[in-house]
């Protein structure tokens, strides 16, 4: 977890490897090479939003934050903007921190303010926090005082053609399309992708929410998840920067970065 004010320096189901396709219509899915088509679901109306019956709830989420980063790889991040419109993704990779014990996390020695609280709400919560005053990383609560989840990686399926648009604002360089495999391959490229803030979205209880929540999807096998140190957390101490709370699947390449020597290993 990227400190606020110092800038830091599967059992999955995977059908055979094929070309994916990617539509240039905002309205349409990719087809992913990493994960089986999702099965068509029931839907029904919560609040102002369409949420589907496979919406996971908060007994998932009530979990030790390890479990829960391993478990959150293969699900469905869903987000539905103010149009209506539906933005979603497949998370491929999250960081476990550790709560109060945590030197890298921001509740580390109990430490607990406005801004950090939701990491002691309840499991499934959402925090949202700055890091470099422009870019929003988003964590879920899990079991456990103090801890929280940050998803850093997303494999993009609905709604490519708007996550673009949104990567584009802050983008330099212009001239160079965004691949399907760039736009959320970091935390603060998928929030941006998605329009995740901390204005909109903090605080939020993910399995009653009606702006963002995760769906179940493809379970991920073991062998299939790499476990290494997590990243961007140099301020840390030394246990804490080199033990293995960074989860990502193996070989997708929406991941915002490889180790290869935890692969090998």
């Amino acid at each position: 977890m990227a400190s606020e004010t110092t800038k830091p320096t599967p059992k999955l189901q995977r059908s055979k490897k094929r070309k994916g396709q990617t539509t240039n219509s905002s309205n349409q899915a990719t087809e992913s090479i990493y994960f089986t088509t999702q099965k068509k679901t029931k839907t029904c109306s919560i609040g102002d939003g369409t949420v589907k019956a496979n919406r996971l709830g908060q007994t998932f989420y009530n979990q030790p934050c390890i479990k829960l980063a391993k478990a959150l790889l293969g699900q469905t991040l869903v987000r539905i903007l103010d149009d209506g419109s539906r933005l979603s993704g497949t998370i491929v990779e999250t960081e476990s921190y550790m709560g109060t014990e945590d030197s890298a996390a921001h509740t580390y020695q109990g430490h607990k303010s406005n801004k950090n609280l939701a990491m002691y709400m309840a499991p499934g919560t959402t925090y949202v926090y700055l890091i470099y005053g422009m870019y929003s990383c988003l964590n879920i609560s899990s079991k456990g005082e103090g801890c929280a989840v940050l998803i850093r990686g997303l494999e993009p399926s609905e709604g490519l053609d708007t996550m673009t648009t949104h990567r584009k604002k802050r983008r330099k360089d212009t001239s160079r399309p965004l691949k399907p495999k760039d736009l959320c391959s970091g935390p603060g490229k998928l929030t941006e992708a998605l329009n995740i803030n901390k204005t909109l979205l903090d605080k939020k209880d993910l399995s009653t929410d009606t702006m963002m929540w995760i769906e179940s999807g493809d379970s991920v096998d073991a062998a299939e998840i790499v476990a290494c140190p997590r990243i961007g957390i140099d301020y840390a101490t030394p246990e804490w920067v080199a033990k293995p709370l960074r989860f990502y699947i193996k070989g997708n390449s929406c991941v915002s970065k490889r180790d290869k020597k935890a692969e090998s290993d």
